[in-house]
């Protein structure tokens, strides 16, 4: 049986998120936080955590027989202790939007996902112990045409 759609997006985004780049001392490890993955934070602790959010599908023709156009986005937070300069964080912001800047094109069992417009850097946003600072990147996968 064929992957669904979905686990193929999926798949394409989680391998794209594992390629990020890290500042000295951090690891993929241990600061990042994949879709699903246990991760219980210190106070001092420097990590980004990933989301993974499917939106509505786009019906293209009145046949319903042709794939929809499905599209979501991805929220990448960098959560930096408050104790720390937010200037670090605000980079890593920076480089998770080159990760998903427009143009860039992921293929997963024969799937292609596409990001068509720049990621947005939020509001940073300061909570007890890290102040956060989220960057959202929208993703569009086309119907696969046949050959």
């Amino acid at each position: 049986m064929a992957d669904t759609p979905e686990k193929s997006i999926f798949q394409a985004l989680l391998i794209q998120m594992k390629t990020l780049p890290l500042p000295s001392g951090m690891t993929l490890a241990g600061n990042v936080v994949l879709p699903g993955v246990q991760f219980t934070p210190q106070a001092t602790t420097k990590y980004v955590s990933f989301e993974v959010h499917f939106n509505t599908a786009i019906r293209t023709d009145l046949s319903l027989q042709i794939e929809p156009i499905r599209q979501g986005f991805i929220r990448g937070n960098v959560l930096w202790p408050k104790t720390s300069a937010q200037v670090d964080a605000i980079d890593l912001a920076g480089i998770i939007c080159s990760l998903f800047s427009a143009g860039t094109k992921l293929l997963q069992s024969g799937r292609q996902v596409r990001f068509d417009q720049d990621p947005e850097v939020g509001v940073v946003v300061t909570g007890d112990t890290h102040f956060t600072v989220p960057v959202t990147a929208f993703w569009q996968s086309y119907p696969l045409v046949p050959a």
